[in-house]
């Protein structure tokens, strides 16, 4: 009979330990897959944020180099646009600003130019001007052309 209580009471030991060793694990996995879950959210946003900032950059270098090179010049850009992108703005001629969707919501990046920036008339209302199509995701196009002696348009193809 005594045998009997202790083969009981060895399998409820094995039992009690095997669901602490369970225990154990969820309390380790869960809090790792949450940090992880997070980790890779936030290093998302920043490639995007680091796409749009080589895109601004590179829109507004390439426009002062084809401005400063003097009328009638010209090049075209290949640009790889990421999907948090919903709109371009040209804003007073100077400013070219991306609006972009976060997980935070939204928000705008600026960059400024030391050139004036322009678009068609038909896409201009009052000081603000859109690139219309620039915005889509994928790989687009911008042709960058002195016009004038005093601004560069830029038009996507």
């Amino acid at each position: 009979m005594e045998e009997k209580k202790k083969a009981v009471n060895s399998i409820g030991q094995v039992s009690m330990e095997y669901l602490f060793i369970i225990a154990l694990t969820f309390a380790i996995l869960i809090p790792t897959t949450y940090l992880f879950y997070n980790y890779s959210k936030e290093s998302s946003q920043e490639i995007t944020d680091a796409q749009i900032t080589k895109l601004g950059r590179s829109i507004i270098d390439s426009s002062e180099t084809i401005f400063y090179s003097g009328e009638g010049s010209r090049t075209t850009l290949e640009l790889n646009i990421p999907d948090s992108i919903f709109n371009v703005l040209i804003i007073d001629g100077t400013e070219l600003v991306f609006n972009v969707t976060t997980s935070y919501g939204t928000s705008e990046i600026v960059f400024f130019s030391k050139v004036n920036l322009t678009t068609s008339g038909s896409d201009c209302n009052g000081n603000v001007c859109l690139i219309p199509e620039l915005p889509q995701q994928g790989l687009k196009k911008l042709k960058i052309e002195a016009t004038g002696k005093n601004s560069v348009s830029l038009q996507t193809i």
